[in-house]
């Protein structure tokens, strides 16, 4: 990957766009860029440094194996995602594992001591940086209380939601790459494999979408979003 290359894949990151590349640079963050091809496994470096890792292109699961030796999905990150400050540093539990899922994926890194240095010299990073965690860190507290209390399928189209948010899609008869199977979407809304599997049929039945194991075809866009806020 040139030089270039890695700094326009910065440049379009909405954290880094204000960014000059002397303060890319300044972040030692070159040097740190992983790609990945679909299902490998991603090892993050170990060392005594606190680090943060986002993910700039493709799709990347978090999961762990449990003493039964079965995959327990944690999260599904997408382009743009941020992780690190969340329990993905030193301290990660040696049962836990970084997959790709998508074709592809780039995943960087850079030590938070070097971002605390750029956000010194640089206040309106700080701020910008300030807002997407806090946003993020709001969609996290979103996500547990629809948890708590949407029913099972409004957890389902929330999902879809997010999915279709983070790949751009915003409109009729497009098709979304299926990343997750129906284990992973019953993990991921606390629900049973065979809820899953009853939700999407009656999905299909209502024509809003189409479900296959190599994608998601979606055939009505704002029912879903419609469906989403009539629910109190």
């Amino acid at each position: 990957m040139t030089t270039n290359l890695k700094y326009w894949y910065l440049k379009e990151h909405q954290l880094f766009k204000n960014l000059s590349l002397s303060e890319i640079d300044a972040l030692c963050i070159l040097k740190k860029f992983k790609r990945s091809t679909k299902n490998e496994i991603i090892e993050l470096p170990s060392d005594d440094k606190e680090r943060l890792y986002f993910l700039k292109f493709g799709v990347i699961k978090l999961f762990r194996i449990n003493e039964d030796g079965e995959e327990i999905l944690l999260e599904i990150l997408q382009k743009g995602d941020i992780f690190g400050e969340v329990g993905f540093t030193k301290n990660t539990h040696d049962s836990d594992f970084i997959k790709v899922i998508s074709n592809e994926a780039i995943l960087c890194t850079f030590f938070r001591e070097k971002l605390e240095e750029v956000m010194l010299k640089k206040p309106d990073f700080a701020i910008n940086y300030i807002k997407f965690m806090g946003f993020n860190f709001k969609k996290i507290q979103n996500s547990y209380k629809n948890i708590l209390f949407k029913d099972a399928k409004t957890r389902l189209l929330l999902l879809l939601q997010t999915i279709l948010e983070k790949e751009g899609i915003a409109e009729n008869n497009k098709a979304l790459p299926n990343y997750l199977t129906q284990k992973d979407i019953a993990q991921l809304i606390c629900i049973t494999r065979q809820s899953v599997i009853s939700l999407l049929k009656e999905l299909e039945k209502d024509g809003i979408l189409n479900y296959s194991q190599k994608e998601i075809f979606i055939v009505d866009y704002k029912k879903i979003n419609e469906m989403i806020e009539n629910v109190k």
